[in-house]
């Protein structure tokens, strides 16, 4: 059975449909390492999938949305969380931007490819991995790129999780606790019982521990690069 090396965990995963397949591509390990775990939904779990997705999704997508989901539950409990966001790449550290459906995460970043070219790139557009290791935070890139066709096989120093939110004008705020435990929770995997939910929280309790986070309003204005650029980047350097 093929094995990935996704965040520095090898996982067992057996695509049936192209999509998949040519997602898992990159991360694909032919070393020694035993395997950590599997992810491999079953059919019936597929196709009860699909029938709940919006109408026109495909079962390549369902595919690959249930084996994100398999993963990502599984990662839990070995110290690692998805975050929902848009990851780009700048000077060296992956930031982290994350926002409800719809906000315009992806079209934030984007606006930074524009402004800076080669010197920006998007590691992950949906799905990233977040997990510490010897005190640093990383993000990792996943197969799993939520329909984006973004999803590089990278792993990048944190420098910021950033939440973004619609507003007239572009300023930015630094979060207390209780708000980046609020907008973490909704950005990643929901747990299913006790021990999923106290692997969460212990999760939540090391990142917040060891990264930066701000609340980035903003509108679609080239300005809002700059606010960010002038209020976050310089801060992380």
């Amino acid at each position: 059975m093929p094995k990935y090396l996704i965040a520095d965990f090898i996982v067992e995963i057996e695509p049936k449909f192209d999509y998949l397949k040519k997602l898992c591509e990159p991360f694909l390990y032919e070393g020694e390492r035993s395997a950590d775990f599997s992810a491999i939904p079953s059919d019936s779990y597929l196709n009860s999938l699909l029938s709940r997705m919006v109408e026109g999704s495909t079962i390549d997508e369902a595919e690959e949305f249930a084996t994100a989901s398999i993963f990502n539950r599984k990662i839990i409990h070995r110290g690692a969380m998805l975050v929902h966001s848009s990851v780009l790449v700048f000077d060296g550290k992956a930031y982290l931007f994350s926002a409800d459906s719809g906000v315009g995460k992806s079209t934030h970043t984007k606006m930074w490819l524009k402004r800076f070219g080669s010197k920006a790139h998007i590691l992950n557009d949906d799905k990233p991995v977040v997990k510490i290791k010897n005190e640093v935070p990383l993000c990792c890139g996943t197969p799993f790129d939520g329909g984006s066709g973004i999803a590089n096989n990278e792993t990048v120093p944190v420098g910021a999780i950033i939440f973004i939110e619609r507003s007239d004008d572009n300023f930015v705020t630094i979060p207390d606790t209780n708000e980046i435990v609020q907008r973490l929770y909704k950005s990643t995997v929901k747990f299913v019982n006790k021990s999923d939910g106290m692997s969460l929280l212990s999760n939540l309790d090391n990142l917040i521990r060891h990264t930066k986070f701000y609340v980035l309003h903003c509108n679609t204005d080239d300005s809002a690069v700059d606010v960010a650029y002038n209020n976050i980047i310089i801060n992380c350097k």
